[in-house]
C-alpha cells in the first residue's frame, strides 16, 4: 500500500522555557529539549506517512547555545527524504530572547524515523513533494548522509582494530591520580506510564532520550564534582519497542575524559513482567553523551584521567576515543559550504570527505546569482562570483546516453583520451567502490614558465536514484602523507570542481561542468577558455 506524500514544509513546534522545564543554573534541560526535538520530527515523519511512525535513530547532535527560562524555543522538522519505508527528517532548534528579540540556533539535526506496520499491511512511503531550492538540495544530500549511517559502524570497527593492536590492557593503565570507571557506575529503573507513550503504547523515543540524559549526568557528575552540560550525542539508535508497562533499566558509566570533556556511555534494557521474574532482558537502546562542566566563572573545568578496571572497560576506554576522532572528522568535514582542501586522509573521516566532496558540489551547483557570460551553439557558460572566490559552469548537449556519459566522465583514467591537461593519472587509493583518490600531472600554464602541476584528488561519483536526479562526479583535493609534494611538480589543488549529467532521453544528455577557484586563477582560465 503506498501513502500520498504531504508537500515539502516544516512543521513547527513553539515553547516558552519555564522553571519547570530548567536545570538548577535555569538553562533548559538538555533531556527535555530532546524531547520536544523527538516529538516535532514524529509529527512531520507522521505527516508525511500518513500513518504512525517510530524513531529509528537519531544522528550525532550538537547543542550549541543553551536557552534559559523566559526565552521561547522553535523547533521546526521536516521530512527531506523518504526511502521506502523510512525517511529522514532535519530538525533545526532556534531560541529567541522576548525583550531583545535576539535569535540564535541551538541545534541542527537529523533523525530517522520508520513507518509502523498495520497488521499484516507493507506500507511503501511516496516521495517527498519538493517546493523550494532548500528542498531539493537536503534532498540530494539525504542520500548521503544514509551512507555514512550505513557506513559508520565499518569506519568504527576499523578504528578499533587499530586500538586492539596497541595490545592495553587494564593492568597496564598506571595514570596517577586515575579515577577507577567502577566509581561512575550509575543505574536506574524507570516504570514506563501511559505519560510517557503514545497512542499505541509505545515509548517514546524522546523520553527515553531524556531519562538517559539524566543517569549519564550523574555519572558524569562523580568525576567533576560540579553540574555536567551536555554538549553532544553520539548517534541514538533504537535496537527495539517498549510499551507500557515495562522496566527500563539504564546503565551509565564514564568511558574515558578527554581535558574538559568527558563521555559517558548508556546502556538501555527492557522487561516486561514475566521477563522481569526471568532476568530475561531486551537491549533496546545504547548511546554515548559528552559532557562539559563550568566554575563560577564560566571557565571549563578539567576532568581527573580514569583507570578502566575490565576487559570491557578497556574496550569502552579506546571506543571513546574512535569515536572522538570521529566526532572530530564529522565536524571539520560537514562544513561543506566552506572552500577548502581537505587536510588529511585517513579512516576517521573516509565518509565525511566523500560526503562533503558530493555536498560541495551540490552546493555550489544550487547557487543563486549565476550569471550567462557565453553562449555558443550548444554550449552555455555562466561565471559566480563571491569573493575571492569564481566559480565557472559549463552546460553543453551531448548525443550520449546519460550512463555512458557518467562512466566515462566518472573513470579519470579514461581522461586522457580527452582532456588535454591530463598528462598522467594513477589510482593512489580505491576508497570504495564509488570514491577513489587520483594522484594526476598536468602541463604548467601556458606561457607561464612555470614547473608542470600535480594533484592529490579524491573523486566521489554517485547514480541517481530517481529519473529527474543527476549523475554526480565531484572532485576534490586530498592531503595523503603518502604522496607528498615534490621538486619536479607545483603541487596544485582543487577547490571544487565536477559534472553533473542530466538525461534527456535514451540518447542524449546536458553535462554540467563545475570548477570553482580562486579570482586570479580563474580569470586567467577564463581568458585561455575563450
Amino acid at each position: 500500500m503506498e501513502r500520498s506524500g504531504a508537500a515539502g514544509g516544516w512543521v513547527p513546534m513553539c515553547q516558552s522555557v519555564l522553571p519547570a522545564h530548567a536545570n538548577h543554573r535555569g538553562e533548559l534541560s538538555a533531556g527535555q529539549l530532546l524531547k520536544w526535538m523527538d516529538a516535532t520530527a514524529c509529527l512531520a515523519a507522521e505527516k508525511h506517512a500518513g500513518v504512525s511512525c517510530v524513531t529509528a535513530s537519531m544522528d550525532d547532535i550538537q547543542f550549541e547555545e543553551a536557552a534559559r527560562v523566559g526565552q521561547v524555543i522553535t523547533i521546526k522538522a521536516r521530512v527531506n527524504r523518504a526511502f521506502k519505508t523510512s525517511m529522514e527528517v532535519g530538525i533545526k532548534v532556534t531560541v529567541q530572547d522576548v525583550l531583545t528579540n535576539v535569535e540564535k540556533i541551538v541545534s541542527v539535526a537529523y533523525a530517522t524515523y520508520v513507518v509502523k506496520p498495520v497488521g499484516a499491511e507493507k506500507i511503501e512511503l511516496e516521495p517527498v513533494k519538493l517546493m523550494s531550492a532548500e528542498d531539493y538540495l537536503e534532498h540530494a544530500l539525504a542520500t548521503e548522509r544514509k551512507r555514512i549511517r550505513l557506513g559508520y559502524q565499518e569506519v568504527f570497527q576499523n578504528l578499533m582494530q587499530e586500538s586492539n593492536k596497541e595490545g592495553d590492557h587494564y593492568d597496564t593503565f598506571e595514570e596517577e591520580n586515575a579515577v577507577s570507571t567502577d566509581l561512575t557506575h550509575v543505574q536506574s529503573i524507570e516504570l514506563v506510564q501511559p505519560p510517557h507513550a503514545n497512542h499505541h503504547g509505545n515509548t517514546f523515543g524522546g523520553q527515553i532520550m531524556a531519562w538517559m540524559e539524566t543517569v549519564a549526568s550523574i555519572s558524569a557528575s562523580r568525576l567533576c564534582r560540579s553540574y555536567p552540560i551536555l554538549k553532544s550525542v553520539n548517534m541514538f539508535k533504537f535496537w527495539g519497542p517498549s510499551v507500557v508497562g515495562d522496566r527500563l533499566v539504564f546503565n551509565a558509566i564514564v568511558n574515558n575524559t578527554f581535558q574538559n570533556s568527558v563521555e559517558v556511555g548508556v546502556r538501555v534494557e527492557a522487561y516486561n513482567c514475566e521477563e522481569w521474574i526471568r532476568n530475561q532482558a531486551r537491549h533496546i537502546n545504547s548511546a554515548f553523551l559528552i559532557f562539559n562542566a563550568m566554575n563560577d566563572k564560566g571557565e571549563l573545568l578539567t576532568f581527573p584521567k580514569i583507570k578502566p578496571i575490565t576487559k570491557d572497560g578497556v574496550r569502552r576506554y579506546h571506543g571513546a576515543i574512535a569515536r572522538k576522532r570521529i566526532r572530530l572528522a564529522r565536524k571539520y568535514m560537514l562544513s561543506a559550504k566552506e572552500d577548502k582542501p581537505y587536510d588529511l586522509w585517513e579512516k576517521s573521516n573516509e565518509a565525511y570527505m566523500s560526503y562533503s566532496n558530493i555536498a560541495t558540489l551540490t552546493y555550489l551547483a544550487a547557487k543563486p546569482g549565476w550569471e550567462v557570460t557565453s553562449t555558443l551553439n550548444n554550449i552555455k557558460i555562466w561565471t559566480h562570483e563571491d569573493g575571492d572566490v569564481l566559480s565557472l559552469k559549463v552546460e553543453m548537449q551531448v548525443k550520449t546516453a546519460s550512463h555512458v556519459a557518467f562512466s566515462l566522465l566518472s573513470n579519470f583514467m579514461y581522461r586522457q583520451q580527452w582532456d588535454k591537461h591530463f598528462l598522467t593519472c594513477e589510482v593512489l587509493q580505491a576508497v570504495s567502490e564509488d570514491d577513489i583518490i587520483y594522484y594526476v600531472t598536468a602541463p604548467p600554464p601556458p606561457m607561464t614558465g612555470l614547473q608542470p602541476r600535480d594533484f592529490v584528488i579524491l573523486v566521489s561519483r554517485r547514480q541517481p536514484l530517481e529519473p529527474s536526479e543527476p549523475y554526480i562526479v565531484a572532485v576534490k583535493s586530498v592531503t595523503l602523507t603518502s604522496k607528498p609534494p615534490s621538486s619536479e611538480h607545483c603541487r596544485s589543488e582543487i577547490l571544487c570542481a565536477g559534472f553533473q549529467i542530466y538525461s534527456d532521453s535514451s540518447s542524449s544528455c546536458r553535462v554540467h561542468y563545475f570548477n570553482q577557484m580562486t579570482s586570479a586563477i580563474g580569470r586567467a582560465k577564463l581568458f585561455y577558455l575563450f
